[in-house]
């Protein structure tokens, strides 16, 4: 875990990709991708169908540890507006409980715009505390959190490179990884973040058993 302050709150990064609002309870978590093995088996893309059930598994334990009350989901927490009624019978168990358990801020994401979960409201994005929720950044908004871009770093090695799930925080803003099994990555040298962050951005890469900072050069 990484703690730090942004918009005068503290603030801890997890090694799963979640963030933890201690003073508020809250967990903020990104693009799980739900389900996106049975979309892409719909399209003869065949993949073992357990990404779901490991996503939640994780995100059921993580949220129990951190002894949260709320959880905002920043999109695309489906791969697609149909998979809710995909789940399998646990998986879909394990989602349930989730949602009864916690207080959910269901942010619909580019995949799930359309979803439709049973006593769920969904929304495009959520502020409190003078901090904007959403699936994208958006303009106008100077204080923000979302997600939508799998940010990865990648790193050059002496056998080729290697790349990590991270965050991506500046002052004002705060990028999430995504957070589901089953999900790829946006180099974060691309020219889309420099629009976005700010020249003096930190990286918190996310290891095996710890955070890794980079500030940006």
């Amino acid at each position: 875990m990484k703690e730090i302050k942004f918009n005068n709150e503290i603030f801890i990064l997890d090694i799963s990709g979640i963030i933890i609002w201690p003073k508020r309870k809250i967990a903020v978590v990104a693009d799980l991708h739900l389900e996106k093995a049975s979309f892409l088996a719909s399209k003869g893309n065949f993949f073992p169908p357990y990404d779901s059930l490991e996503t939640l598994l994780c995100l059921k334990s993580k949220l129990k540890q951190a002894e949260i009350k709320k959880v905002i989901f920043l999109g695309d927490i489906f791969h697609d507006n149909n998979g809710y009624e995909r789940l399998r019978d646990k998986t879909k168990k394990i989602f349930d409980e989730i949602i009864t358990k916690y207080e959910i801020v269901f942010i619909t994401g580019n995949h799930d715009r359309h979803i439709s979960i049973p006593n769920i409201r969904v929304v495009e994005g959520y502020t409190t505390e003078r901090i904007s929720f959403s699936h994208y950044p958006l303009k106008g908004k100077k204080i923000e959190i979302f997600g939508h871009f799998h940010p990865k770093f990648v790193i050059k090695t002496k056998r080729g490179h290697m790349s990590k799930k991270c965050f991506v925080i500046d002052q004002d803003k705060i990028l999430l990884p995504a957070f589901g099994k089953f999900t790829g990555g946006v180099d974060v040298s691309e020219k889309i973040f420099y629009k976005i962050f700010s020249h003096d951005c930190t990286y918190y890469l996310l290891g095996k058993k710890k955070i890794l900072e980079i500030k940006k050069n």
